[in-house]
């Protein structure tokens, strides 16, 4: 679930880019943690992160959130 959240974040940031500190902040854990689940993330290819060190949803990461419920999370869970 805090993978889904992550993407969830991701997506409706007002910019494109977050941080893990911005993305612990907006969901109050611990960025350790964040940055762990971002390479999880990273490795499924939902996520890349830049050199600065900000992170961004892929196009593969768009369709998963915006999958069928059979392929990816619906878009109303993350609200």
């Amino acid at each position: 679930m805090l993978m889904e959240a992550i993407l969830g974040k991701l997506l409706e940031a007002p910019e494109p880019l977050l941080n893990a500190t911005g993305i612990a902040n907006r969901l109050n854990t611990d960025p350790a943690v964040i940055r762990h689940h971002l390479h999880l993330l990273s490795d499924k290819g939902w996520i890349a992160e830049s050199e600065s060190g900000f992170w961004r949803l892929t196009n593969a990461g768009h369709d998963y959130l915006e999958g069928t419920p059979e392929q990816g999370i619906s878009l109303k869970s993350l609200g």
